[in-house]
């Protein structure tokens, strides 16, 4: 199950970030100043064989979802991703999701 790690580490200049974590996955998430909108996220997943990470940005005039290798196993992210993310606040979940699918 991802749980949050506290205290994460703020980039000056960069929007503010949150960081979940388990055992072969982590999500780093990215908010305006205001921390009430979400600007980015990231999947990092099979840390414990060949990771892969899928990017999200929001960006002006629409929103992007990237796989550095440019391909990977949808069905098997969004199974993945929806065995871990119970503990996730709601909104953040959802839009993981909808990126996702």
């Amino acid at each position: 199950m991802l749980v949050e790690i506290e205290n994460v580490r703020q980039v000056p200049g960069e929007d503010n970030r949150k960081w979940f974590v388990d055992e072969n996955t982590d999500l780093i998430v990215w908010y305006d100043s205001s921390e009430e909108r979400i600007t980015g996220f990231q999947l990092c997943y099979d840390k414990k064989s060949v990771q892969r990470c899928l990017t999200w940005q929001l960006k002006e005039g629409g929103k992007t979802l990237l796989s550095a290798d440019g391909r990977y196993s949808k069905r098997r992210v969004i199974r993945l991703f929806n065995s871990i993310s119970a503990e996730l606040p709601p909104d953040l979940k959802e839009l993981v999701e909808e990126a996702l699918n």
